[in-house]
C-alpha cells in the first residue's frame, strides 16, 4: 500500500521507519497535493497547536477533510487524535475535525508524567497491546458512529474508531509490534482512490511526486525513489547536445514545481547522467554520443 504520514511537525519518522519495515510505500507529505494517490494517512503526534497552525498556513485544512471522507484510512496519534476530533478543549485554531470524539488535550500530565499501559484493543488479536502515552489526550466522549476501542483500566477511553477514522491518544510507532499499524491498513481497505495513469517510465512509487502534467511537485525522502525521479529527469536532456547553466535550469523548471533547479542539476552531475566543464560553463548527457561529440570539439 501507498501510505502518507503527514511530515508538518512531530514524530512522522518513527510511523515512516515503522511502514517501511512492513514493506508498505511509505511517504512524509508535506504538500496538498501529495495526498491524491495515497491509499491511507496517518496524522502523528507532536505539538497539537503548531500541526493545527501548519495545517492552515500550508492550505491542508479542506484536502485533508475530503481525504478523510473518501473512504480512505486515516489515523490519528496524540496530537492527530486532537486534531481528527470535533470537539477539543483549548486549542486555539480549528484542527480538521471530522471525528465525532470529544479529546483533552495534556489530560495525563507533562512528559515527566508520561507513562505505559497494557491495552486489549477491539479487533487487534494476539492479545494485549503495549502502549507508550506522553503528554498524552484523553478520549472524553466518544459520540455515534465513532465508538471505543480501548481503555485503560479506570476506564478512560484512549482509542476510538470511526469508520475509517482511527484514534489513539498513545504512540504505537514507538514499540516494535506492529498489530496497530496493520489494523489501521485494513479498515476501508475496499474503498480506493482512483488510479491515476503516471508517465512513461515511472513507476507506482513516484505517483505522490507526480502530478496530472507530469511535474515533479515535492522531492522524495528515500533514496531510491530520487534516483528513479534523476532518471527521468535525465531524459529530457538530448544526447549530442551541450547546455549553459541557464539552459539545464530551463529545463528543470519546466519539469517540477517545487523551485530547487540547484539540487536537480548537482544530482544530475553527481549521479553521472550529466558531464560538466570544470567551470561549470557547459553541461552534457553522459554517454558515447556525448562523449564522442564532446572529444570532436
Amino acid at each position: 500500500m501507498s501510505v502518507g504520514v503527514l511530515a508538518l511537525q512531530g514524530d512522522f519518522r518513527e510511523h515512516r521507519e515503522m511502514l517501511d519495515r512492513m514493506g508498505h510505500y511509505a511517504y512524509e507529505i508535506r504538500k496538498p497535493e501529495q495526498l491524491r494517490d495515497l491509499d491511507a494517512l496517518i496524522i502523528p503526534g507532536g505539538e497539537s497547536t503548531t500541526i493545527a497552525r501548519l495545517i492552515i498556513s500550508n492550505n491542508f485544512q479542506e484536502p485533508l477533510r475530503e481525504f478523510c471522507a473518501s473512504g480512505r484510512p486515516v489515523w490519528g496519534t496524540c496530537a492527530g487524535a486532537i486534531l481528527l476530533a470535533k470537539h477539543v478543549d483549548r486549542l486555539d485554531r480549528p484542527g480538521i475535525e471530522t471525528m465525532d470524539i470529544s479529546v483533552v488535550r495534556n489530560a495525563f500530565g507533562r512528559q515527566v508524567d508520561s507513562f505505559e499501559a497494557d491495552l486489549e484493543i477491539k479487533g487487534v488479536e494476539g492479545g494485549p497491546f503495549h502502549a507508550v502515552f506522553i503528554r498524552a489526550p484523553l478520549i472524553d466522549a466518544v459520540h455515534h458512529p465513532a465508538g471505543a476501542i480501548a481503555r485503560l483500566e479506570d476506564g478512560t477511553v484512549v482509542a476510538a474508531r470511526q469508520d475509517n477514522l482511527l484514534a489513539t491518544s498513545f504512540h504505537p510507532e514507538l514499540d516494535d509490534d506492529t498489530r496497530l499499524h496493520e489494523y489501521f491498513l485494513s479498515i476501508g481497505r475496499g474503498i480506493q482512490p482512483q488510479p491515476r495513469t503516471l508517465p512513461e517510465g515511472l513507476s507506482h512509487a513516484m505517483a505522490p511526486f507526480v502530478d496530472e502534467t507530469g511535474r515533479l511537485t515535492a522531492w522524495p525522502v528515500k533514496e531510491r525513489i530520487q534516483r528513479e525521479a534523476i532518471a527521468w529527469l535525465a531524459h529530457r536532456f538530448e544526447h549530442g547536445r551541450h547546455y549553459t547553466e541557464a539552459e539545464v535550469n530551463r529545463v528543470l523548471d519546466a519539469a517540477h514545481s517545487f523551485h530547487d533547479a540547484a539540487l536537480l542539476r548537482r544530482l544530475l552531475y553527481e549521479w553521472g547522467y550529466l558531464d560538466r566543464e570544470r567551470d561549470g560553463s557547459r553541461y552534457w548527457l553522459a554517454g558515447p554520443h556525448v562523449a564522442e561529440d564532446t572529444h570532436a570539439s
